[in-house]
């Protein structure tokens, strides 16, 4: 008696475990894909703040080796009077925006300004470009000395040759340039920041603006920041800090760490002097 012939097609036992192998297929490549994805961010982001890093030097070198000012003091350059002028970029009262003192050394600073892992509310004033704050305190000498008026032209990247004092640092002084951060990715409680501030600061800037000017651990736990000197690193501690040990929760909860944090517990990574 012959026996009867299979039609073709799965059990409905085989067709589970083609489901069960699909699903456990997509379970191990779609991380793979969100860990790549996240690399090549990163990438993108290091790439940034390495434009961003010659573009601060070759400032630099033409501006007697003074690095750029976070803010052009003396001018009407608060955050709520439209008019303002800080180093990434000029947004003036009618809305519009013009480069700031890193754009003119900087291919395409629409991508360049934008770190690529953040996705977040614009950090200030409507800056249209977020994502990365520069080191305030110490390299770009926050609240040391006003700058003046511009000399003769609307170009405010070149001040009055009768300003006292400095703006910055000048390169000269900066001996640690292989430790000391210059840019990386701005991020508080809040969102991004554009200014850089230490655990201990230069300038006469409460505890609170400290808190706002962390750094940002968007990477799978890490962050990026350049050198001095150009190149980039990336690091996985995010700091408290050591000074804010005796502060209130309420006030270091700006930092919102450890998701955000600083890059030592003291101001090694921020004074290059």
């Amino acid at each position: 008696m012959s026996r009867p012939h299979r039609q073709g097609g799965f059990t409905l036992i085989e067709l589970m475990v083609v489901i069960c192998i699909i699903a456990l297929l997509l379970g191990l490549l779609i991380p793979a894909i969100g860990r790549m994805s996240n690399h090549a961010m990163g990438t993108h982001c290091m790439n940034n703040l390495r434009t961003m890093a010659r573009a601060a030097t070759l400032y630099a070198i033409e501006h007697d080796a003074q690095f750029p000012p976070a803010l052009l003091h003396g001018l009407d350059d608060d955050a709520n009077s439209g008019d303002v002028r800080a180093w990434d970029y000029w947004k003036r009262p009618d809305g519009t925006v013009r480069p700031g003192l890193l754009w003119t050394y900087a291919d395409k600073p629409d991508k360049t300004l934008q770190c690529p892992g953040y996705e977040g509310p614009s950090n200030w004033n409507g800056d249209p470009y977020t994502g990365y704050n520069y080191n305030t305190a110490f390299i770009a000498a926050e609240g040391r000395t006003p700058w003046g008026q511009p000399g003769g032209s609307e170009d405010f990247l070149i001040p009055k040759d009768n300003l006292d004092g400095k703006t910055s640092l000048g390169m000269a002084e900066c001996r640690r340039t292989g430790t000391t951060a210059l840019f990386g990715i701005g991020s508080w409680k809040n969102g991004a920041n554009k200014f850089m501030r230490s655990p201990v600061n230069a300038s006469p800037q409460d505890m609170s603006l400290a808190c706002a000017g962390t750094q940002g651990f968007h990477y799978s736990g890490t962050t990026n920041f350049a050198c001095i000197d150009g190149h980039v690193e990336r690091l996985s501690t995010p700091f408290r800090g050591r000074e804010f040990d005796s502060l209130p929760t309420s006030l270091t909860s700006l930092i919102d760490w450890p998701r955000n944090g600083f890059l030592s517990e003291d101001a090694v990574r921020y004074d290059p002097r």
